[in-house]
């Protein structure tokens, strides 16, 4: 089985949405600082301060033409999924899609920190990390659910270690019934493990 489109690009989109609003954060700061510069009188620094205000522009400008080349970016690969949905499905299950990846996402994460007392007084709190339920989170965040009108496809990356592989296979049968009580028109299949990648798939009643 292979992704669909959606589920190709999801996470791209939201790197590049997530990288093009940084550097556009990033150019507003530098322009600020530019024009901080431009207001320091200070006559024998002044050679120095234009030639700091003339990088700072040229950086300013390479970053707001890296923010722009990846925001139009995204908008055109949610441009191209959306066509794709007016003319062979439902622009709403675009909508629906992401909505439901971000629940699914939300459901499959473990809480990855526990607290232990360790001092006599018992006042020290040290908060440690599950490395389990780290290599978990990080696998599954990449789940997708794409939503079709005759069909619904779930992908959901399988874990490196054993141990993180036993907890999602123990959370099958949960996330089989979550998914399908968010479609219930929709009969989902056994889930289907194919290498590194678990599948679920629904055809529609």
């Amino acid at each position: 089985m292979k992704k669909t489109f959606f589920q190709k690009t999801y996470n791209l989109i939201s790197y590049l949405f997530f990288f093009g609003v940084t550097s556009f954060i990033l150019s507003f700061a530098l322009n600020l600082l530019v024009k901080l510069f431009g207001n320091l009188d200070i006559p024998f620094l002044s050679n120095i301060i234009v030639l700091i205000q003339d990088k700072l522009n040229l950086l300013e400008n390479y970053t707001k033409q890296i923010a722009t080349i990846l925001m139009l970016t995204a908008v055109s690969l949610i441009v191209i999924e959306l066509t794709h949905r007016i003319i062979s499905d439902n622009i709403l299950n675009y909508f629906k899609s992401v909505y439901q990846t971000i629940r699914l996402r939300q459901f499959l994460w473990q809480d990855e920190k526990s607290e232990s007392v360790i001092t006599i007084d018992n006042q020290t709190t040290v908060t440690k990390f599950n490395p389990i339920l780290r290599n978990f989170n990080q696998t599954t965040k990449k789940s997708t659910v794409d939503i079709k009108k005759d069909s619904v496809i779930v992908f959901i990356k399988y874990p490196r270690t054993q141990q993180a592989q036993k907890l999602l296979r123990d959370m099958e049968e949960h996330i089989k019934e979550e998914i399908a009580s968010r479609n219930p028109n929709y009969y989902f299949s056994s889930p289907n493990r194919e290498g590194n990648k678990l599948w679920f798939k629904a055809t529609r009643r």
